[in-house]
């Protein structure tokens, strides 16, 4: 099976929604690589699974066709709220319509399985994190909210032991009281992953965010640690299927690759270009300005990996012609 959760991390005076997961399909067999966490066709939501792939991935592979070609279900107008029924009521619909099992018990036929969905309410200016469960009782499946003050929740295997973890990790970091989660669950699930005695919780971690008011970004991860591989959903990254993504440190889940030289020595003309000025004005007496934008930094990656590539270029060249000397 698997352990997912999702929570919403407070920095500073920002939020964003996070959903992570293992990625191990089981069944009779194991799959390491299994995608479980899943973007729908509008940026404002996630949804991620635990349990029976049999029953799972022909209800999200229905949602997903269902929300695509509804102009009223794929329009980021429609709120998060009015999503969530129309999933409870599609999900269902289509197991209620399970026929042809002899006389199995229709408890027995359906299997154990359940949800992980939220996003952003742009009506209540907030996020929700819901778990999907069909109860027999009710025939059908029902949206539930278990937290209190912090807002996260897990589904899966081993979920009691995944909170008595996260209440160590809330309490070590002296957190439990101010009603703010950063990275903690994200420890919890990396820790669960790597011990043996959770044997149903495997493979390299699936991770995504949304940011109010509501976009989605996917990231990759360097499994198992620091100096692993590149993965992403699961697969490792190769030179043929290299996705355009960020990367994250799974054991500080720090994004890798965000940070700038907190000095530049110079700033010349002919190594910036047409560009000079611009870095000067970022790095006013040599330091990179403590209130730089996100755009700002966003622009200054780029042009000093332009510069790197083009160094690289001209050493290789040059380094060609005195081979051939």
């Amino acid at each position: 099976m698997t352990l997912c959760t999702a929570w919403v991390r407070q920095e500073n005076e920002k939020q964003e929604l996070i959903f992570a997961t293992d990625s191990c399909l089981s069944g009779g067999e194991r799959w390491h690589s299994g995608v479980k966490l899943f973007e729908l066709p509008r940026k404002d939501c996630l949804l991620c699974f635990a349990g029976d792939t049999e029953r799972t991935y022909p209800l999200i592979l229905n949602l997903i066709s269902s929300i695509k070609f509804d102009a009223h279900l794929s329009n980021s107008s429609t709120d998060i709220k009015e999503v969530l029924d129309y999933i409870t009521n599609l999900f269902t619909d289509l197991c209620n319509s399970i026929s042809s099992y002899g006389t199995r018990d229709f408890k027995d036929v359906l299997g154990s399985f359940n949800f992980l969905f939220g996003g952003w309410s742009w009506k209540d200016n907030k996020f929700y994190i819901w778990k999907l469960d069909y109860l027999h009782d009710a025939k059908g499946f029902v949206s539930t909210q278990d937290y209190d003050n912090l807002v996260f929740t897990f589904i899966g295997d081993n979920v009691s032991e995944a909170q008595d973890l996260l209440q160590n990790e809330l309490i070590d970091n002296r957190k439990v009281l101010a009603g703010r989660l950063d990275m903690e669950p994200l420890n919890v699930l990396v820790r669960m992953i790597r011990n043996s005695d959770y044997d149903t919780i495997d493979g390299a971690i699936q991770i995504a965010k949304i940011y109010p008011p509501g976009s989605v970004e996917f990231f990759g991860v360097v499994w198992p640690s620091i100096n692993g591989k590149k993965t992403f959903l699961g697969k490792d990254v190769t030179i043929e299927n290299n996705p355009d993504v960020k990367y994250i440190d799974p054991d500080t889940g720090i994004v890798l690759g965000q940070d700038l030289p907190e000095k530049l020595d110079s700033i010349e003309d002919d190594v910036f270009g047409i560009h000079a000025q611009f870095v000067k004005e970022l790095y006013p007496d040599g330091s990179l300005k403590q209130n730089a934008t996100t755009k700002e930094k966003r622009v200054l990656k780029q042009i000093l990996s332009d510069i790197a590539y083009s160094q690289f270029i001209n050493n290789s060249a040059r380094l060609d012609e005195e081979g051939e000397a």
